[in-house]
């Protein structure tokens, strides 16, 4: 007959919340917002530039869409320092028409400045929700119609 023999293994996890002066989760809390307000500033105007950057590439007639697609990824990047998701919900939505319009092997320079003009006027404004929600709406729209095309 075997012998059972069992092991009982320390994870470095299990050492560090039993070890002494460690920090409540309020007050961990506390300080990673801290953290992010202290970079909200910097992240907004990363989102500046990224969006004057869109506007510098849509200006010209024949602009690369994928350099578009680009620049909204950047901004995704920096859009946890935005007060709600709608811009974060913009972007996503731009890439995606990006993506979609290529699939289909085309370009839809309408649609991306519409989602352009949408970006701005989502970024550092005060729209209410309703406002909010009816331009992503809109812009959920522009990327479905690729979607409704496809189908047909």
């Amino acid at each position: 007959m075997s012998v059972v023999r069992k092991f009982h293994v320390t994870t470095n996890l299990s050492k560090l919340i039993k070890a002494p002066g460690g920090m409540y989760v309020p007050e961990a809390l506390k300080r990673g917002e801290a953290a992010v307000e202290a970079s909200r500033e910097t992240s907004l105007a990363e989102v500046d530039e990224a969006l004057a950057a869109m506007e510098a590439l849509v200006a010209a007639p024949d602009f690369d869409p994928e350099a578009v697609y680009n620049q909204s990824a950047r901004l995704i990047t920096f859009c946890g320092a935005c007060s709600d998701d709608s811009l974060l919900t913009a972007a996503r939505s731009l890439c995606e028409l990006v993506d979609r319009a290529g699939e289909a092997g085309r370009r839809d320079d309408r649609g991306v400045k519409v989602h352009l003009a949408s970006l701005r006027l989502l970024h550092r404004s005060e729209a209410d929700e309703e406002t909010r929600k009816a331009i992503l709406a809109g812009l959920a729209q522009v990327v479905d119609r690729y979607e409704r095309d496809a189908q047909a």
